[in-house]
């Protein structure tokens, strides 16, 4: 029982191997890639959205200027 003690103390405060090292690195790793993935997603739907924005008022734009002058001859008569 005493052996058992000691082999869990050493386990939880002693020096952790390199593998183990390599392991809670890799994993790391994992999330950081998982989290930098979803924020390419959210600035590529913000892109997508910025221009779809950017194209509907522009031809907004372009069809309110092009009916303009029709209302602009109608208010002097």
């Amino acid at each position: 029982m005493f052996t058992e003690i000691v082999r869990y103390l050493k386990s939880v405060y002693g020096t952790p191997s390199a593998e183990v090292i390599a392991l809670r690195e890799l994993e790391e790793a994992q999330r950081r890639l998982l989290e930098a993935q979803s924020g390419k997603e959210y600035a590529e739907s913000i892109v997508k959205y910025r221009e779809a924005q950017i194209k509907r008022l522009t031809a907004y734009l372009r069809d309110a200027h092009e009916a303009a002058p029709v209302y602009l001859g109608e208010i002097g008569k």
